[in-house]
């Protein structure tokens, strides 16, 4: 399925386009291995591993779209690292490591987030 949203797209068709499954399935698998930390010497340095993961994998959401998917828009490309990052806050990630998830909230926000969405971000007209 191309990953542009073009044109008068279905909802269905735009949410699935607008999760980065890729991304976040790699962000789970390098968090699992998080999970147990990384100690280097006497240095724990788990912390900032895990704010280096996340910052290059919100910045490569949009590169990897537009090279691997040849994803055009801009608010699609925004919106889809956006939803990455609430991906991540969800899971809890450096952000439960600094004290800010809160379960709860962030199922609130995923779930609020996943449903309007598809309605914010405007599709790409057929050329």
């Amino acid at each position: 399925m191309p990953r542009s949203i073009r044109g008068t797209e279905p909802y269905r068709n735009k949410l699935l386009k607008l999760i980065p499954s890729e991304i976040v399935a790699t962000y789970m698998t390098i968090q699992g291995l998080l999970a147990s930390g990384i100690v280097i010497g006497q240095r724990d340095i788990t912390r900032p591993v895990a704010w280096i993961v996340f910052g290059i994998l919100f910045v490569l959401t949009p590169v990897y779209l537009r090279k691997i998917h040849g994803v055009v828009p801009n608010a699609q490309l925004a919106f889809t690292a956006l939803s990455f990052a609430v991906w991540v806050y969800w899971l809890g990630g450096p952000f439960a490591i600094e004290g800010w998830h809160h379960a709860q909230l962030a199922s609130i926000v995923l779930a609020l987030w996943t449903l309007l969405i598809p309605m914010a971000v405007p599709s790409e007209q057929p050329a």
